[in-house]
């Protein structure tokens, strides 16, 4: 082994001055007999052995009467201290890659130079006092110095590796905690906001389907086939064919149940006096059938009378076209009123459920302040407004059935 002098490593005290250039290379502080030393200018090929050398040649410029440690390198060995626990190190341990595999446990490690019999260095007095019983012991128990010089050399080195693989795996599993906690705030920041986007797309395919359902219904209103006798049908006016639109297009205000029942009522009125013109005319036209009957037996046919008959069966036949018409139209209107009810109903669910979370909400933020959330009055909201305290737009108001919106009555369905 080449003897490594102060040209490659030096040792000094820990507070003495540091205003000289230290040679290149790491620094590793050393206990030498109860008294802290930094080894300067260690190297990743520098060995226990070196240090030890170096400790050594630093102690013999101490004067002859105050100097400790006697012997060659061979007889001293580090000790490593960590928390309580001791080990003597292989004096072909490389320092600096044992050193650096502590991490973050490096102000918890010692190195202690020692005999390579004993475990904690003693000196002066003490020492000649337990001389002969360090002696005697030492035949009898040898220490851990004793019993790794006595170990193979590739032995000894497996076990440092074996030392230096269970650091590096202490190592690991600090890493890897820090590394678990971030992956779970991660997962948790990515499930909020999958959240977030499910709420919002949910509401999204609510509206999608509402404007499917109004497109849908006018739809079908463009392309029905028109009935006969429509057009000609004296008892059905501009106004109430508006009225019916405007009920059919808008059917989520709050009166269109007032208004459906109006429209039917107004139906059934036209049903019924148009029902009681039919039995008028159908008397008439039986009593003139028995007056031709007589007239033809006293007198003769007359070509006028039986004109005038043919209209008559023909205004019979067209106010019956007209009859069944208007009873289907009123069956249809009975079930838009029904299906009216039903989304009234789901709707007024709904909105009582926002009204409730919107108190809460008004409640836990101001409890009654300047800021809280306004009644709503009928006639002073419009359709595009937003609530500043609770962001909800109008939209969503009226899809919800907010009672802030009333739609004037019609003027046919007021006649």
């Amino acid at each position: 082994m080449a003897p490594f002098g102060r040209n490659f490593l030096k040792a000094r005290l820990k507070n003495r001055s540091e205003n000289k250039d230290s040679p290149p290379g790491k620094e590793i502080q050393v206990w030498v007999c109860q008294e802290e030393k930094i080894v300067c200018g260690i190297s990743k090929r520098t060995t226990c052995s070196h240090v030890v050398q170096a400790l050594l040649e630093d102690h013999r410029n101490v004067p002859e009467n105050q100097r400790v440690l006697h012997g060659e390198t061979s007889d001293y060995c580090l000790l490593e201290r960590w928390k309580g626990f001791e080990r003597a190190l292989p004096p072909l341990t490389r320092i600096l890659p044992l050193w650096a595999a502590w991490g973050e446990e490096k102000p918890f490690i010692q190195f202690v130079l020692v005999r390579a019999g004993q475990f904690a260095p003693q000196s002066g007095k003490k020492a000649l006092r337990y001389g002969r019983a360090r002696a005697r012991s030492k035949q009898a128990d040898p220490g851990p110095g004793e019993y790794l010089r006595s170990l193979p050399i590739e032995r000894q080195r497996r076990m440092v590796r074996k030392a230096f693989r269970k650091l590096e795996k202490i190592r690991k599993e600090k890493e890897k905690k820090p590394q678990e906690e971030e992956t779970i705030d991660r997962m948790v920041q990515l499930i909020l906001t999958q959240d977030q986007t499910i709420q919002q797309q949910i509401h999204r395919m609510r509206e999608l389907d509402l404007q499917i359902d109004c497109m849908e219904r006018r739809q079908w209103e463009e392309h029905r086939p028109p009935e006969p006798g429509w057009a000609s049908c004296p008892s059905l006016d501009l106004a109430e064919l508006v009225d019916d639109q405007e009920l059919q297009e808008d059917p989520c205000t709050s009166d269109t149940i007032d208004q459906l029942e109006t429209l039917v009522s107004h139906h059934l009125g036209l049903i019924g006096k148009l029902s009681h013109d039919i039995d008028m005319e159908l008397l008439k036209f039986l009593d003139a059938e028995s007056l031709p009957q007589g007239a033809t037996a006293s007198g003769g046919y007359d070509p006028e009378e039986a004109a005038q008959f043919e209209e008559l069966r023909r205004e019979l036949e067209e106010s019956m076209q007209r009859g069944a018409l208007l009873h289907a139209e009123a069956a249809q209107v009975e079930e838009e009123l029904q299906h009216g009810t039903l989304v009234l109903r789901s709707q007024n669910c709904e909105c009582e459920h926002l009204a409730g979370q919107l108190s809460h909400l008004s409640t836990g933020d101001s409890g009654g302040g300047p800021g809280g959330v306004a009644a709503c009055k009928p006639g002073h909201t419009e359709g595009m407004d937003t609530d500043s305290d609770t962001g909800i737009s109008s939209t969503h108001s009226q899809d919800s059935l907010s009672p802030c919106r009333k739609t004037p009555p019609s003027q046919g369905t007021e006649q």
